[in-house]
C-alpha cells in the first residue's frame, strides 16, 4: 500500500471504530504496522485481497521472526486483527462468507500466536538442562536487605520523583535544561542524569506516556518500603536492564550506530554457573567485545572497537563499574563473582525457562542425600563448598556412616562422589565405617580399595581381577557417563589410562547395568587408539552377552 492509501485507510478506520464505540479497542499504531507488513511480506495491498492461510503465514511465520515487538504488546494484536476483520465487512471489502473463514482461521491461530510470539528463555537459548543445583541462597530476607542498600536505585527513584507527571522527554531521555536543573536538584552529575533517568524507566518508577511525558510509576511505592517481594521484583527489573542495557544505551546516547551492545549482557548466565570461582574480567572483555563487534569484518571491527575505547574507555570495565554499584558483582583480583542477588536473580529467571533450581537446607538440616544432589546436579565447585561445609558440621565417623548409607541407596555417581569424599576429605578418620560397608555388597569393592588406599596392603582389601574391572565400570559410569562428547577424551585420559587395557577382556563379563554404555563410550572417545580398539572389540561381546 501506499502511504497515502494506508494513512487513509487508517483515519477511516479511527472513523468506523467512533462511530461504533470502538475507540478503546482499537490501536491505530499496530493496525498499521500489521498492513504495512502484509504488503511488505505477503503482497496484499487491500484488505480486500486477503484469503485463507494469509493470517497464519503472517502471525505465525512472519511476526516471530521479523518483527520487534515488546512483550506487554503481543496480547493486543490479535484483538487489532479482530477489529480490522470487523471493519473489512462492515465496509463491504470482504463478503460474509469469506469473513467468516478468516474469522475462523484468526481463533484457531490465536494461542498460537501467543506461543510463537514468546521470547525463548535460558533454557531454550542455551540448550540447558530440566535441573541445576540445588544450590545455596540467603533468605529472602536478606535478599531484600541488601537490595535496598542500592545507590543507584535510590538515585533513580529521586530523579523519578522530581520528574513527576507531565515532565516533556526526548528519544533520549530528559531535555538537556531539565537535565542540567536535575543535576543542580539532586547533587549528581550532569553525566549521571541520563542513565538514571533511563533507568528509573527500567525500575518502574517513572512511565514515559506516548514518548512524550512522564507518569509516575507503581514501583515508586514499591522499593524501598514495599514488602520484601516487592523490592526483590523491582531489583530485578534493574538487574535485567545492567546486564542487557547499560552498554546499548550509552551507544545511543553516544550516537554509536555501528557497534551493538544489545547482547552483550548474555554472560550473566555463565556468571551463575561460576559463581564461586568468578570469571576473569579479561574474558569479561573478551565476551563483551565479540558480541558487540560480531557482525562486522575482523578489520572494521578492530577500527570502531579502538575508536570507542579510546573515546568512551573499555565498555567492560564501564558495565562492570555499574554493575558493582548495583549489586550485582563483586570484582577483587581480576575476577568477577556474581553476588547473592544475582545467584537469586538468574534462578528466578532460569526457574522461569523451565529449569529447575532447587535450594539447599541450611548445613544443619542437610542430609548426606542433599550433599549428593549437589554432586549429582551441581558443579563441581558448588560440591567443594558444600562438602566442607557439611563435614565440618558433623564428626568424621558419624559424616562417614551417613554417606556411605546414601551410597549404599544410590547409583555410580553418588559411589564415586561418596568414596571420593571419604579418601580426600575424611581419610584415616573413616576407616572404621569404611570395614564395616565392606559387609555391604554395593559398597564392598570400593570399600576394599578406599582402605587399601589409606592403611596399605592387607588380604582383607586385596581385590580380584574381575572386581577391578567392575569397580572400573562403576568408576566410568559414575564420572563420565552423561557428560559433553567433547569432555570424555580427557575424562577417560584420567579415569582408565593404557595401563589399565588389561581390564577389557574382564570389563565386558561383569554383571553391571551400564558395561555396555561404558564400553561403547570407550571405544569411541579414548584417547588412545590401541585401548579405543580393544575397547570396539569387547563391546560387541558384553552385547551379545546381555541379549543371551
Amino acid at each position: 500500500m501506499e502511504n497515502d492509501d494506508v494513512e487513509s485507510l487508517l483515519a477511516e478506520l479511527a472513523t468506523w471504530a467512533e462511530h461504533n464505540n470502538r475507540t478503546a479497542a482499537v490501536n491505530l499504531m499496530e493496525a498499521e504496522t500489521f498492513l504495512w507488513v502484509l504488503e511488505e511480506e505477503l503482497g496484499v495491498t487491500d484488505l480486500a485481497e486477503l484469503g485463507k492461510g494469509d493470517l497464519s503465514e503472517l502471525l505465525l511465520d512472519v511476526y516471530p521472526e521479523s518483527i520487534d515487538i515488546l512483550p506487554d504488546e503481543v496480547a493486543g494484536i490479535v484483538p487489532t486483527v479482530r477489529q480490522l476483520l470487523d471493519f473489512a465487512g462492515d465496509t463491504q471489502r470482504i463478503a460474509g462468507p469469506a469473513l467468516a473463514v478468516l474469522r475462523a482461521e484468526l481463533d484457531e491461530i490465536e494461542p498460537a500466536f501467543a506461543d510463537a510470539m514468546a521470547e525463548p528463555g535460558l533454557k531454550e537459548i542455551y540448550d540447558l538442562p530440566d535441573r541445576i543445583g540445588p544450590i545455596r541462597l540467603p533468605s529472602e530476607v536478606e535478599l531484600a536487605a541488601a537490595a535496598r542498600e542500592c545507590r543507584p536505585l535510590a538515585r533513580a527513584r529521586q530523579l523519578a520523583l522530581w520528574c513527576g507527571a507531565g515532565r516533556a522527554v526526548e528519544p533520549t531521555g530528559l531535555a538537556a535544561a531539565d537535565t542540567v536543573t536535575a543535576a543542580g536538584a539532586l547533587g549528581l552529575a550532569e553525566s549521571a542524569v541520563p542513565e538514571l533517568f533511563w533507568l528509573a524507566e527500567d525500575a518502574g518508577f517513572l512511565t514515559i506516556i506516548d514518548e512524550m511525558t512522564t507518569e509516575p510509576g507503581d514501583a515508586l511505592t514499591h522499593w524501598p518500603e514495599g514488602t520484601d517481594e516487592q523490592v526483590l521484583a523491582v531489583w530485578r527489573k534493574a538487574f535485567d536492564a545492567g546486564f542487557l542495557w547499560y552498554l546499548h544505551t550509552r551507544a545511543i546516547l553516544a550516537g554509536e550506530d555501528t557497534l551493538d551492545f544489545s547482547s552483550t549482557g548474555t554472560w550473566s548466565l555463565s556468571l551463575f554457573l561460576a559463581r564461586h570461582a568468578g570469571l576473569p574480567t579479561s574474558m569479561v572483555s573478551s565476551l563483551v567485545q565479540a558480541l558487540a563487534t560480531g557482525e562486522l569484518d575482523p578489520d572494521q571491527a578492530q577500527r570502531t572497537w579502538a575508536a570507542w575505547v579510546d573515546e568512551h574507555g573499555e565498555p567492560a570495565a564501564a558495565l562492570l563499574e555499574w554493575l558493582t554499584q548495583l549489586g550485582a558483582v563483586e570484582v577483587g583480583d581480576d575476577i568477577v563473582r556474581a553476588t547473592p542477588l544475582t545467584t537469586y536473580a538468574v534462578r528466578a529467571k532460569l526457574i522461569e525457562s523451565g529449569v529447575e533450581v532447587p535450594l539447599l537446607p541450611p548445613v544443619e538440616e542437610m542430609t548426606a542425600a542433599d550433599l549428593l544432589a549437589v554432586g549429582r546436579d551441581g558443579l563441581a565447585s558448588e560440591m567443594e563448598v558444600e562438602a566442607v561445609a557439611w563435614l565440618g558440621s558433623r564428626g568424621a565417623e558419624p559424616a562417614a556412616e551417613e554417606l556411605l548409607a546414601a551410597a549404599a541407596e544410590g547409583g555410580p555417581a553418588d559411589r564415586v562422589a561418596v568414596f571420593l569424599l571419604v579418601r580426600e576429605v575424611l581419610g584415616t578418620a573413616a576407616a572404621v565405617p569404611l570395614r564395616k560397608a565392606l559387609e555391604t555388597p554395593a559398597l564392598r569393592l570400593h570399600a576394599k580399595a578406599a582402605l587399601a588406599q589409606l592403611l596399605g596392603p592387607h588380604p582383607d582389601f586385596e581385590t580380584s581381577t574381575a572386581e577391578r574391572a567392575w569397580l572400573a565400570v562403576d568408576s566410568i559410569a559414575g564420572t563420565l557417563l552423561g557428560a559433553p562428547a567433547e569432555t570424555l577424551p580427557d575424562g577417560f585420559a584420567v579415569e582408565f589410562g593404557p595401563q589399565q587395557a588389561g581390564l577389557l577382556e574382564q570389563m565386558w563379563r561383569v554383571d553391571h547395568p551400564d558395561v555396555c554404555e561404558v564400553l561403547n563410550l570407550l571405544g569411541q572417545h579414548h584417547p588412545d587408539k590401541t585401548v579405543a580398539k580393544a575397547a570396539r572389540k569387547v563391546a560387541f561381546k558384553a552385547a551379545d552377552r546381555a541379549r543371551g
